[in-house]
């Protein structure tokens, strides 16, 4: 299949940023996925964060790629800073990113530069995501799961939404250049959730269009029985994800308060309240729920006993009448 044009300084269109450190086992399968593209008008920018070097070179050198460029720090500066830092090395006009744990499909690349084509005022896109439940025995990745990302794949990517929960992840979105230059990049002041701020930012200034696709592109793969490097923050750092979320909302509700206005972090919060309220709303139900429960048994029980004693006394009189009583107290001596 014939690939995109380059554009005039013959650099990619699309850059693919990559940061692993110390994940040998699931960065081969990302690279499989990448090197798999069936269009390669692609750079894949890959760094290592302070990784083992040895380990990172060999994994390296199993899946050579001409369109790759290797990037090493000799001591880890950090997920974010990483991921700013290879960005920043990218000339192209397109960035997306796929996280060292994560795979495409073979027609992500494709799909994703044919829209912008089609649509050329698009300023960012996201492709439908599947989530991959999995685990690592062995030094094999087994698959348990595989399903369609509930959020994913509406055509709805509404800021509102986004304000209550990240949908635009770093796999499934797609922008430009010029947009992640515009917004600043992503906010080093955060250990995580750097995707969640990130779109917050993008769609307070621009629509994001969802790409069609009978297919979901990207595989979001998750591993909640582990915890140690090859886990995911949404599992293995769940409490660093958490301080990061709430950061992102204390810092969008500072703006709003000091600009005198209802914005995006009086959403924010505003959400988050709610949910509170609904649990205990929730909670409420359940125990009303509870005591009606043990109600309708206690009247049912009772109900029982009544029907029983009044059949009781129904057959006695039956008995009296029939002239069979005395057989009756034979049968109990």
């Amino acid at each position: 299949m014939a690939a995109h044009k380059t554009n005039e300084e013959n650099v990619a269109r699309l850059a693919i940023v990559t940061r692993t450190k110390n994940r040998p086992v699931l960065l081969k399968r990302a690279l499989e996925s990448i090197v798999d593209q069936s269009v390669q008008d692609y750079v894949h920018i890959v760094l290592n964060d302070g990784g083992d070097q040895r380990q990172f070179d060999e994994v390296i050198s199993q899946l050579p790629d001409a369109r790759r460029v290797v990037l090493n720090n000799k001591t880890s500066v950090g997920l974010i800073p990483a991921l700013n830092q290879a960005i920043r090395a990218c000339k192209s006009e397109y960035i997306c990113i796929l996280d060292d744990d994560d795979s495409w499909h073979e027609d992500r690349v494709k799909l994703v530069l044919d829209y912008f084509d089609k649509h050329p005022a698009t300023k960012a896109c996201v492709v439908k995501m599947d989530i991959v439940v999995e685990d690592i025995v062995d030094n094999e990745v087994v698959r348990i799961d595989q399903y369609l990302h509930p959020d994913s794949g509406d055509g709805e990517i509404s800021l509102f939404k986004q304000c209550a929960r990240n949908y635009i992840s770093n796999g499934i979105v797609t922008y430009r250049k010029a947009v992640y230059d515009e917004l600043g990049g992503y906010d080093e002041n955060l250990e995580t959730a750097e995707d969640w701020d990130f779109g917050v930012r993008l769609l307070s200034r621009y629509d994001v269009d969802l790409i069609p696709s009978v297919e979901s592109l990207f595989f979001y793969h998750q591993r909640p029985d582990i915890k140690d490097e090859n886990g995911n923050s949404v599992h293995a750092g769940i409490h660093d994800q958490e301080v990061a979320i709430n950061r992102v909302r204390n810092k969008y509700l500072r703006e709003d308060i000091m600009n005198g206005r209802y914005g995006v972090g009086c959403i924010m919060n505003q959400v988050v309240a709610d949910m509170s309220n609904v649990v205990r709303i929730e909670g409420h139900i359940n125990r009303a729920e509870e005591r009606i429960v043990n109600r309708v048994d206690n009247i049912y029980a009772m109900q029982k006993r009544t029907h029983d004693k009044l059949l009781h006394s129904l057959v006695a009189r039956a008995i009296n009448r029939s002239g069979l009583k005395k057989y009756f107290k034979k049968e109990s001596h």
